[in-house]
């Protein structure tokens, strides 16, 4: 990693949280801003930058995340709680910026990130088989 902002986390701003059917993804959004800003290391907080989209089609499991970067895995986490699962975003955000190819096992992610994953979508050159 150079120090270059090339690591996205990106938030839907549109689901609602069922119970409460509030909206909680901006607030998420200033919050991963503010935790990575407040980050103990400066590589991993400059690289990431997060931004809110509306909708990322991860309606039944509201409220969706994504890590992306270039020749990395994508993930796409769903039933985020903004609140008790920030602090787990901001240690996948270490992990996953760790990682040169993005890939990990449900084993090496955060404990409340693991059984929210909806998807795992590989990078470049990390698909076998036909390519055609």
């Amino acid at each position: 990693m150079d120090g270059a902002i090339d690591h996205r986390i990106i938030v839907c701003t549109l689901c609602r949280d069922i119970p409460t059917g509030i909206r909680s993804g901006e607030g998420l959004c200033a919050d991963l801003r503010s935790r990575l800003t407040a980050h103990h290391e400066p590589a991993v907080a400059h690289s990431f930058t997060v931004e809110g989209v509306e909708c990322m089609a991860g309606c039944a499991r509201p409220l969706t995340v994504a890590f992306q970067a270039p020749g990395k895995a994508s993930y796409l986490f769903g039933s985020i709680d903004a609140e008790a699962d920030a602090g787990d975003l901001v240690r996948f955000a270490r992990l996953y910026a760790s990682l040169a190819d993005g890939w990990c096992n449900s084993g090496q992610r955060p404990p409340r990130l693991a059984g929210k994953t909806l998807a795992r979508i590989p990078g470049p050159g990390k698909c076998a088989g036909n390519n055609r």
